[in-house]
């Protein structure tokens, strides 16, 4: 999957003003920081060019795995009508940009309490006749508590950046906004999950259903030492190659999320938690099957079951 040409060519645009030898040792700074400070709620990005060095090696990624958590949550709730949409956290608007290849909104709201990120977020969106439209606010979620709902809100890589006390009353902010459908997106890590179980505790014990990936209303039954993933392949620009120092043409992006509504779905009756292991005349799946977890092998006897497994992933529904 790759990021939209016209995004593509924004991010670029912007980028042309800095050194590519500077910017590549404040990608390597960011990813470190990203890698190695424990999140407590501080600022790790806070300077314009800290922001355009984020564009090149993180908003692909949060682009891709928001698109993907989308057209999961949306073949669930076929027939739900999204007209307005509010980005919680939103950074450089990677969420918006997903949202706008999918949804035909007439209201789009962006939430962001760093302002180098906001500025950035801004020029990017200039260069779509439907984004230009979109509304800036200078907001801390954990801070304000003037936020009106809309029909689809969405938050990506946010809950792991807050301190430990703020989750549980974000999550519990988020839960009490109208809405239709709340997404939200963390990274595909076992700390990243936790934080997934914690919003889908949350969710239940206040009366919400979980829409997507879950294939159930009941507490998770993986394991402590397990965790639930879906993986996308990001295809890479020129810019990302440069930053990171890799001639690879791809790279995994893994994340966790949960998509929750206050309204019932039929959810997906399995869902697949690891990549499937395809071998001559079978192939093994790991599922999550209304709630349960199972190990099912698919033999080639089950021609059309086996045709279908063959072209699927890790995330996706069967």
């Amino acid at each position: 999957m790759k990021i939209p040409d016209l995004l593509e060519r924004a991010i670029e645009e912007e980028i042309q003003g800095v050194k590519i030898t500077e910017l590549k040792e404040i990608a390597q700074e960011l990813s470190n920081r990203y890698m190695n400070e424990k999140r407590s709620g501080q600022t790790l990005l806070s300077k314009e060019k800290e922001a355009l060095a984020y564009l090149g090696i993180r908003m692909p990624a949060t682009f891709c795995a928001v698109t993907t958590a989308l057209k999961h949550t949306l073949s669930v709730v076929q027939n739900c009508n999204i007209e307005t949409v509010l980005d919680i956290g939103a950074g450089t608007g990677a969420a918006v940009w997903a949202i706008n290849e999918q949804i035909d909104t007439a209201k789009i709201t962006c939430l962001e309490r760093e302002e180098a990120m906001r500025k950035v977020g801004q020029l990017l969106m200039k260069n779509s006749e439907e984004l230009s439209k979109v509304e800036w606010i200078d907001a801390d979620i954990t801070k304000t508590e003037d936020i009106k709902g809309a029909d689809l809100i969405v938050s990506s890589y946010m809950i792991n950046e807050l301190k430990q006390g703020e989750r549980k009353k974000v999550i519990q902010k988020l839960l009490n906004l109208e809405s239709k459908i709340i997404l939200i997106v963390e990274p595909g890590t076992p700390e990243g999950f936790k934080n997934i179980k914690e919003i889908q505790k949350i969710a239940l014990e206040s009366g919400a259903y979980i829409i997507a990936p879950c294939t159930h209303q009941q507490p998770c039954k993986l394991p402590e030492d397990d965790w639930c993933h879906t993986t996308v392949r990001v295809e890479r620009s020129k810019i990302q190659k440069i930053l990171k120092s890799g001639d690879a043409p791809y790279e995994d992006e893994k994340f966790s999320y949960i998509a929750i509504s206050k309204e019932k779905f039929e959810t997906a009756q399995s869902r697949i938690l690891r990549h499937p292991i395809i071998e001559t005349g079978k192939i093994t799946l790991k599922l999550c099957k209304n709630g349960n977890i199972e190990q099912k092998v698919i033999t080639k006897k089950e021609k059309e079951v086996f045709k279908q497994c063959k072209k699927k992933k890790c995330g996706d529904s069967i």
